[in-house]
């Protein structure tokens, strides 16, 4: 873990270049960023044991990558994949860093779920804090029903699992009791990656590159994680 934590920090700076670079209008040189992307991918696989599946998906994106089409998926796939990572890593030693990190990618995997089924009303009603994320949940549940989304339900639920452990955490608890918490939430946002997947493919927004990958990766990360403290 600790020659692995240089790495992390460069994938994580990396992503949010990625989405700034994406969705704020920063100025970025964009091969390097890519290049950034595919050697912190390329790292992953390593920590992970994925045996290149990860870098094999951002290389094939980042080869001629169409920013409006592409980058919101390469977006998704890599916050997921690390972010997924980061928390599971983090389970037995920071059980609440573990928590907060599931807690955030069920609340990403939301609104990209919400952008893709074309309910850009509920992702502004909640980033301006009009809603909070059980209501935003809930309607958004409907919205993808209405799509014909039938797993909808069960996305809503792991998604809200993984934010609720995190917004009542309690660190008072026993160590043990904190870290099947942690261990809860990380397999829910889990769970979430696996029914997100599913979803795309009732809306119509599936794309083989990366999403097929997404879950053989999210079962290699929660198969390491255990079902105990």
């Amino acid at each position: 873990m600790a020659s692995y934590a240089a790495s992390e920090r460069r994938m994580a700076s990396a992503i949010k270049d990625l989405h700034d670079y994406l969705w704020t209008g920063a100025r970025k040189d964009e091969p390097e960023l890519l290049r950034r992307l595919v050697r912190g991918a390329r790292d992953l696989d390593r920590h992970l044991g994925t045996r290149g599946r990860i870098e094999r998906a951002v290389r094939s994106m980042t080869r001629k990558l169409r920013k409006a089409r592409q980058g919101p998926d390469l977006f998704t796939f890599l916050q997921a994949v690390a972010g997924l990572a980061y928390a599971a890593d983090r389970v037995r030693r920071q059980p609440k860093e573990a928590a907060k990190a599931s807690s955030e990618l069920g609340v990403s995997l939301s609104v990209h779920l919400a952008s893709a089924a074309g309910a850009h009303d509920l992702v502004d009603r909640f980033e301006s804090g009009r809603i909070d994320f059980g209501e935003f949940c809930e309607l958004l549940q409907d919205r993808l029903e209405s799509r014909g989304v039938l797993r909808a339900r069960e996305f809503g639920h792991a998604a809200n699992l993984a934010f609720d452990v995190h917004a009542l955490w309690n660190g008072k608890l026993p160590a043990g009791t904190r870290r099947i918490l942690a261990t809860t939430s990380v397999s829910a946002a889990g769970f979430a990656c696996v029914v997100f997947v599913d979803a795309l493919r009732s809306l119509g927004r599936y794309r083989r590159t990366p999403y097929a990958r997404l879950v053989p990766v999210t079962a290699t990360i929660l198969e390491g994680l255990g079902g105990h403290p």
